[in-house]
């Protein structure tokens, strides 16, 4: 019952600012026919944040589609690494509803023999990434790796979401191997449109009970 009392003054207080911000947006533009900006304002306010960190993975989400509940942002770019990924985690100091953290196959292009060590080094970035966005997000998933083709680094990947599978059980974890198939890919690695469908709809699932908004606009 305080679990509920308190996602629903979450809800609350997300509809107080956008009425606020609704007084304070009429007021400053009486001359105008406010109710398209109306609508479009109190809809982005009652929309919880979900912060994306990741490589191209993220960046190619159809997320204004496919994830069109929240209002997002995407700090992801293709080809970046976890060290970058790190990096963008540690240089953004703002506060989110929900933030997704995915990376690591770039890690290893072009190397078929990992490590044990080099694995290690790269779930150690990823559990830092994550433990960084848990001290400012209210709540945070992880998506690890599904299974890819060559020459993607595959060896790497399977390592990678075994350790991950191990490590990271403090956040709640997408195991996506166990969702997308092999016609789910465009390149052996990329999803296509019904691959990101599948993703889309496993992080909504797990961020859904968090957010009564959501189950709104089912």
């Amino acid at each position: 019952m305080q679990k509920l009392k308190g996602l629903w003054k979450r809800l609350f207080v997300n509809l107080s600012r956008a009425l606020l911000l609704l007084l304070i947006f009429s007021l400053t533009n009486c001359d105008k026919d406010p109710s398209s900006d109306t609508e479009k304002l109190i809809s982005y306010l009652s929309k919880p944040s979900l912060a994306m960190y990741g490589d191209s993975i993220i960046a190619s989400w159809p997320v204004e589609e496919q994830l069109s509940d929240f209002n997002i942002i995407k700090f992801a770019f293709p080809g970046v690494d976890t060290n970058r990924i790190l990096s963008s985690v540690q240089n953004d100091s703002n506060r989110y509803n929900a933030c997704l953290y995915e990376g690591g196959i770039n890690d290893f292009l072009e190397n078929y023999s990992p490590t044990q060590g080099q694995v290690d080094a790269t779930v150690n970035r990823q559990i830092q990434s994550i433990q960084i966005l848990l001290t400012r997000c209210e709540h945070v998933v992880a998506l690890n790796l599904w299974n890819i083709k060559f020459p993607w680094p595959t060896l790497a990947v399977v390592m990678i979401n075994a350790e991950m599978k191990e490590r990271i059980t403090f956040v709640p974890r997408i195991d996506t191997e166990l969702l997308i198939q092999d016609d789910m890919l465009t390149d052996g690695n990329h999803p296509n449109k019904n691959g990101y469908y599948i993703l889309s709809k496993a992080v909504r699932e797990q961020l859904q009970p968090f957010f009564p908004i959501l189950y709104l606009n089912e």
